[in-house]
C-alpha cells in the first residue's frame, strides 16, 4: 500500500480567525508527547495546537461494495456517526455541549453523515474554532465499487451512483468542501487512485495533489540516512547479532527502489522495512517470508486498470515481465475517470499508483522498484492470465531440488507440471519474459531467504543472466546450489532446426557468464517450445 503508492491531496485555506491554543490535557501535550523529539516536534508551526482534529478512516469500506446502495449507505453513516461521537464528546468543553447534547444529535444524524458533519461544522463555527480533517484511504470504497460495477449500465452502476449529484458519498465530500467557507482550516487526503474525485466532479474541486511536489517527495518512505539510523538503534538496544551487511544488503533489494520523482532520493517502503526490522528486534532474524501480506494489492485492481484494451495489456505485461521496466509519458496524469479506466488509457498511471511502478532516473522511463514488488507484478499477471499453481505441485517440483541440487529434474518437473498445465493456444504468444517470469517467482516463493538468494536479470561481469540462484556461505542447506540460467524459446510451431538454433544460441550466451568467481558455478541452458518440449543442457 500498498498500496505503496499514495495519492495525498491537501486543500489549504487561510484563515483571518486568531488562533486559539486546543492543547490535549495541557498545552505542550502533543509537542512532546505526541510527537517526541521528531522534527515537526522540535519545528513546531505557528498553527500547532491550534485547530479542533478530525480524523476519519475508510479502510475496509471496499468489504461492502457487494451489496446494494441502502447497505452500503447505512454502514458508510455509522462509521462516520462513530467518528463524529467522539469528536463532540473529545471536545465537549470547548464547544460547550454535555451528553445531552450528543445523544440527541447522534438520533437525529443516525443515517445521514453529510447533515451531521454539517452540523458539527456550523458548531464549530459558532464557537470560534477551526478544524483540521484528515481521511485516510479516502476510495477504498469507491474502487472497490468501481470493480464491481465496472461492466454495469450507468443506471445499475452504484459507484456512479453515489458519486453523483444527491449520492450520499458525493454529498459528505459537499459538505466539507461547503465547510472551507467556515470551520474547516484544511483537509488532508490519502488515497490510491484519482478516478473518485474525477468521477465526482464539482463535489470536491478543490483539492490540490501534492504527490509530487519536490519539498515532499522524501516524506513518502525511508531514506538512506533514516534507515542506517534505525539499524544502528536497533542492534545496539536490542544486541542484534544477525549481520548487519546482510539486513542492509535485504532490505534494500527486497524493499527499496520509490521515487515520487526523478530527481528525488529513492526510498524504502516504510511498512515492509518496518515488518523486516520488527523480526529483526524480537528474534534476531528476518522474517521467513520477506512480504507482509497486508500490503499485497488486489489482482482486480491491476486487471481493473488494463480494463479491456488487451492489445496493450498483453505488450504491458511482456515489457515488465522481461525488463521490470516501461517507457511513458514523463507527465503522469492525476485526473482521469472510471470511463478511461474501462478502456485501459491509464495503464502505466494506474501501475505507478497502485506501486507495481515507480520514476527511474530518467523522467519516460518507469521501473518494478524493488524484487518484492516484481514478484508481486509476476503473481498479478499469473491471475490475469489464468495461471494458479497449488501448493501441492508446487513443493513436489522444489523438493528434489532443494534437497539433492538436480536443476535437470527441476526444468522437468517444471515444464510437465507447470508449463504444459497452461491451454494450449496460450502459447501462441508466450516470450522468454514469461518462461524466466514464472520461474524466478515460483523460485522466490518457495526458497528460504536465510538460506538462498533468488535474483532475475541478474548482472555478471560478462552479461545479465535471465535467473540466479545459490545458497548463501554457511547456510544449512541440504544441497549447495549456485545455479545460472539462461531461458530462451521458440513458438510451438517451430520446426526442429529453429529450436537447435535458439538453443545453440543460448549454450553460446551462459558459456559467457561463466568466468571469474562464477567458472565454477553450474550453468543451465534451457529452450523451450511452446508447451511441446523443451531442450536442456546442465554445464
Amino acid at each position: 500500500m500498498f498500496a505503496n503508492r499514495i495519492i495525498f491531496i491537501i486543500f489549504v485555506k487561510k484563515t483571518t480567525m486568531a488562533q486559539r491554543l486546543i492543547p490535549y490535557g495541557n498545552a505542550n501535550y502533543e509537542n512532546t508527547e505526541l510527537f517526541g523529539n521528531t522534527y515537526i516536534g522540535n519545528n513546531p508551526t505557528p498553527k500547532h495546537n491550534s485547530c479542533l482534529f478530525l480524523g476519519l478512516n475508510f479502510s475496509g469500506m471496499g468489504a461492502w461494495s457487494e451489496n446494494d446502495e441502502d447497505f452500503i449507505k447505512i454502514q458508510f453513516d455509522a462509521n462516520i456517526l462513530t467518528k463524529l461521537d467522539f469528536f463532540l464528546r473529545h471536545y465537549s468543553d470547548y464547544l460547550e455541549i454535555d451528553t445531552s447534547f450528543i445523544s440527541e444529535f447522534n438520533k437525529q444524524f443516525q443515517n445521514i453523515a453529510a447533515e451531521g458533519l454539517k452540523k458539527i461544522i456550523n458548531l464549530s463555527a459558532s464557537k470560534g474554532y477551526k478544524i483540521f480533517v484528515v481521511i485516510d484511504e479516502y476510495d477504498s470504497l469507491t474502487n472497490a465499487l468501481a470493480i464491481f460495477y465496472c461492466h454495469a449500465s450507468a443506471e445499475e452502476n452504484e459507484y456512479l451512483n453515489i458519486l453523483k449529484k444527491g449520492g450520499f458519498f458525493r454529498n459528505f465530500f459537499e459538505a466539507l468542501k461547503e465547510g472551507l467557507a467556515t470551520a474547516i482550516d484544511r483537509v488532508y487526503i490519502t488515497g490510491i487512485l484519482p478516478i473518485t474525485i474525477a468521477d465526482m466532479n464539482s463535489g470536491f474541486n478543490v483539492a490540490d495533489w501534492v504527490t509530487f511536489k519536490p519539498e515532499l517527495t522524501n516524506m513518502l518512505g525511508i531514506t538512506q540516512s533514516e534507515l542506517d539510523a534505525l539499524l544502528d538503534e536497533i542492534y545496539y538496544d536490542y544486541q542484534v547479532t544477525y549481520p548487519n551487511e546482510q539486513a542492509k544488503e535485504i532490505i534494500k533489494t527486497q524493499y527499496n527502489g520509490y521515487k515520487f520523482s526523478p530527481a528525488s532520493e529513492p526510498v524504502y517502503n516504510p511498512m515492509m522495512t518496518l515488518y523486516f526490522l520488527n523480526e529483526l528486534m524480537h528474534y534476531n532474524k528476518h522474517p521467513d517470508y520477506l512480504y507482509d501480506n497486508n500490503i499485497r494489492v488486489d489482482y482486480r485492481q491491476i486487471e481493473f486498470i488494463f480494463g479491456n484494451n488487451y492489445e496493450v495489456r498483453n505488450d504491458v505485461i511482456t515489457r515488465i515481465t522481461d525488463k521490470k521496466e516501461i517507457t511513458s509519458s514523463p507527465n503522469l496524469n492525476v485526473f482521469f475517470d472510471m470511463n478511461a479506466y474501462k478502456h485501459g488509457r491509464f495503464i502505466n498511471e494506474g501501475l505507478y499508483y497502485l506501486g507495481l511502478l515507480t520514476f527511474s532516473e530518467y523522467p519516460d522511463k518507469f521501473i518494478v522498484p524493488n524484487l518484492v514488488t516484481y514478484d508481486m507484478v509476476i503473481s498479478f499477471f499469473e491471475r490475469i492470465n489464468n495461471y494458479q499453481p497449488d501448493s501441492y505441485t508446487i513443493s513436489r517440483i522444489i523438493e528434489a531440488y532443494k534437497t539433492e541440487g538436480d536443476v535437470a529434474n527441476f526444468i522437468a518437473l517444471f515444464f510437465e507440471k507447470v508449463i504444459k498445465s497452461f491451454p494450449g493456444d496460450f502459447f501462441k504468444n508466450a516470450n522468454e519474459s514469461f518462461y524466466h517470469g514464472l520461474m524466478y517467482h515460483l523460485l522466490n516463493y518457495t526458497f528460504d531467504k536465510g538460506r538462498f538468494e533468488v535474483y532475475p536479470e541478474f548482472n555478471l561481469p560478462s552479461g545479465t543472466c535471465d535467473l540466479m540462484l545459490h545458497s548463501l556461505p554457511g547456510a544449512k542447506v541440504q544441497a549447495e546450489i549456485k545455479d545460472i540460467f539462461e531461458i530462451k524459446q521458440v513458438p510451438k510451431s517451430a520446426t526442429n532446426a529453429q529450436l537447435e538454433a535458439k538453443f545453440s544460441e543460448c549454450k553460446q550466451q551462459l558459456a559467457q557468464y561463466k568466468t571469474g568467481k562464477y567458472k565454477d558455478w553450474c550453468g543451465v541452458a534451457v529452450c523451450f517450445r511452446g508447451n511441446k518440449d523443451y531442450k536442456v543442457e546442465v554445464v
